[in-house]
């Protein structure tokens, strides 16, 4: 080998060197990319900025990275050749076209509706690429990994021996095959639910379902309130084998578990609650100690006791992951024995217990701090509106004990503050409905004190146990915890909001990710004080990362926890259930329950459950105002225009949070839509309507199968 060639393949392996690691460090630091100024940061004392950056050229040059234009650098997640299959979640448009949503992907990959395999709105589908385009990448569906939905609302149609089953939703490309042993004397013309037993494998085929309940008599509202929560994947049957084993987990404690439990039968305990509350997942006691010290106990349900893993109730509930509240109904996550009477802390009954028992001192610090398995009876249930009656008349039954509490709970919420919590408090709407459960009035959830008690006890619960598991779970290459992260914002989705703000009149300067905690409640203080101010509060919330469960811990920057987890709601949230599952086995030092990868799966099964819950509360909210409004037809409303797209702009009612569309076709001008800052501009008499304008609407018309309201602007 001549001198010049051992010179060039030193050279080489410099170069390989620091790429190597600048790749490694992108690819364990984050996901969806890292500033570059993070990179210079880091590899600074051992290169100097020239090498990194040549280093980051060439790292770009062989496809390996990709520069976003918000200033990110990040590992190149589109494969470099078609046929390879990528693992995503399908987005159906009601063209038939399906678009597939990659973690880690700017863009979509689009599925010409002939490639589908008849997959459905959220089924998580394996892909392989047919045209390699960073920005408009398409390809087909090759396999269905899993079905979001296992239920549909349909019409039957009987034939020979058998029968079809119709799906009312016009997304769902085929009928269903109804065996006639299936068929539960279903007849012509029938709306029944449908429950898949087989989806069949070979494309073309319908998949073979059975009838698991008529709905005859049943009002529209009722049948779209079930068709939001089955499209988002959410069963409204318990399977049988989840029934027989509720059926025999008995109502009473046994004396030799109450034996086995620390008993706090005795000892002042309440529950606090909204007014249609019946599952009580948590309650406070209140005891003063021998030295002057009190104890305040946080008592959350022992669901973990009752649902054991692998059970078919387990199994269920890890299907479902959450509840799911609704303004007329709940879905829950655990049949109605256990959520709402074995495990629902009801008062003068004896519960199982899962508890943080905290020591504070005379200052408002806490001492000491315990974890207990124990035997509780809650003395009272409160209300919200009770408690915060008895603290603002300062008189009431237990008025000294909610009084202490409310004011470590206020020591507690300033702490938090302190350590950079961002108080995001928005608007939510409620409903009051008739007796067919048709609104008669939308007004606002009202949070007071006695709401931010219970909140305030419930989250330093949280914090407590995650930082158990922080030192724990580290000291065996086995042992894994669940986490609730929340990720630091996007500078560029801030950086849009404010220049939002900007167009309303008030200056906000984002800088890096901590300062904007501070720019952040100096909005939501403004947005208190303001009303009018409501829309950029809620875009600030936007602009914000989502929280979602994992086993690597990131923080969660919202709150401004270091460490945090969900221990307090297990009948509604089956994170919960696992946090109470590998708590009490790290008490108990035994070996774990789940491994690693187990835990990981679980926790990104939970957060996409989470997102569907979410998704179908907000369908079933939209419904409902489009419900109220169409009573409104006609008629005038003060409101203020929440958002902005090409084709109009949104506009939020004053009086009642209800939103509509105006459309431009109804304008009598064209319009510029300026996209950076979100504002449509008019071309001949240059009006402007941008988000935060004030502006007063007639509602023109109401479609509830589109949930659409549409408005006219009143000159």
């Amino acid at each position: 080998m001549s001198k010049k060639n051992k010179k060039k393949s030193s050279k080489s392996k410099g170069n390989s060197g620091i790429d190597g690691a600048i790749l490694k460090y992108i690819e364990n630091k984050s996901k969806t990319g890292l500033k570059i100024n993070r990179i210079f940061t880091h590899f600074g004392k051992k290169y100097t900025n020239e090498k990194i950056e040549t280093a980051l050229v060439r790292l770009e040059t062989r496809n390996l990275v990709e520069f976003s234009e918000n200033g990110k650098v990040s590992k190149k997640r589109f494969l470099e050749k078609p046929n390879e299959v990528i693992i995503g979640k399908v987005d159906l448009a009601k063209s038939g076209i399906a678009y597939i949503i990659v973690e880690g992907w700017d863009n979509d990959i689009k599925i010409p509706r002939k490639y589908t395999m008849n997959a459905l709105n959220n089924d998580i589908v394996e892909v392989e690429l047919t045209k390699f385009n960073k920005q408009n990448p398409e390809g087909k569906i090759s396999k269905i990994v899993k079905r979001s939905q296992s239920e549909f609302i349909c019409k039957f149609q009987p034939t020979d021996g058998f029968g079809f089953a119709l799906p009312i939703n016009d997304n769902v490309p085929f009928d269903f095959f109804i065996p006639e042993s299936y068929t539960k004397g279903a007849q012509k013309g029938d709306l029944v639910i449908v429950h898949v037993i087989n989806w069949e494998d070979t494309a073309g085929k319908n998949p073979v379902g059975k009838v698991v309940d008529k709905l005859s008599g049943l009002s529209p509202n009722e049948i779209e309130m079930r068709s939001i929560l089955m499209e988002q994947g959410f069963n409204l049957v318990f399977p049988n084998e989840v029934i027989q084993e509720t059926e025999k987990i008995k109502d009473f404690i046994s004396k030799k578990e109450i034996a086995e439990r620390l008993d706090y039968r005795n000892e002042l305990t309440f529950t606090i609650d909204p007014q249609d509350a019946k599952d009580f997942d948590d309650a406070l006691s209140v005891k003063e100690l021998e030295n002057g010290n009190y104890e305040i106990g946080i008592h959350i349900a022992d669901v973990s006791h009752y649902v054991r893993p692998g059970s078919a109730i387990d199994k269920e509930a890890q299907l479902r992951a959450t509840s799911v509240y609704l303004p007329d109904r709940v879905c829950p996550m655990l049949p109605e024995k256990l959520s709402n009477k074995v495990c629902s802390l009801r008062p003068d009954e004896e519960k199982c217990t899962f508890s943080v028992l905290f020591e504070f001192d005379n200052k408002k610090k806490i001492v000491n701090y315990t974890f207990a398995k124990t035997i509780t009876k809650s003395d009272r249930r409160f209300t919200y509106e009770e408690v915060q009656e008895i603290l603002e008349n300062k008189e009431g039954q237990y008025y000294a004990e909610l009084s202490y509490l409310d004011s470590l709970a206020k020591s507690i919420r300033a702490e938090r503050t302190k350590n950079g919590a961002i108080n995001f408090e928005s608007d939510e709407v409620r409903f009051k409905l008739d007796e067919n459960a048709v609104p008669v009035e939308v007004y606002l959830k009202e949070r007071k004190d006695a709401h931010l008690l219970v909140e305030d006890f419930m989250l330093l619960a949280n914090t407590t146990v995650a930082k158990y598991f922080s030192k724990l779970d580290t000291q065996k290459s086995n042992q894994g915890a669940v986490y609730r992260v929340h990720d630091k914002p996007d500078m560029q989705r801030l950086q849009q909001l404010a220049n939002i703000a900007k167009n309303m009149g008030y200056s906000l300067t984002f800088k890096d990710e901590e300062q904007a905690r501070d720019v952040l409640n100096n909005l939501m203080e403004m947005v208190e004080k303001n009303p009018k101010l409501d829309v950029l509060g809620r875009l600030g919330i936007r602009s914000m990362a989502k929280a979602e469960y994992t086993i690597k811990n990131i923080g969660h920057y919202g709150l401004g926890f270091e460490y945090y987890t969900h221990f307090t709601s297990p009948i509604r949230r089956y994170p919960d259930v696992l946090v109470h599952r590998i708590l009490l086995q790290m008490l108990l030092k035994e070996r774990p329950f789940y491994s690693k990868n187990e835990l990981d799966e679980l926790c990104k099964s939970s957060s996409l459950m989470e997102r569907q819950a979410q998704k179908a509360e907000r369908e079933a909210i939209k419904y409902k105002q489009v419900e109220y409004l169409s009573k409104y037809v006609g008629e005038e409303f003060e409101g203020v225009i929440s958002g902005v797209i090409s084709r109009g702009f949104f506009v939020e009612l004053s009086a009642n949070k209800c939103e509509g569309f105006v459309s431009l076709n109804e304008m009598k001008e064209d319009f510029v839509f300026d996209e950076e800052h979100l504002k449509l501009i008019g071309m001949r008499t240059k009006t402007v309507f941008q988000i935060g304008n004030d502006v007063k609407v007639k509602v023109v018309s109401t479609n509830l199968k589109e949930k659409q309201v549409d408005f006219d602007i009143v000159k």
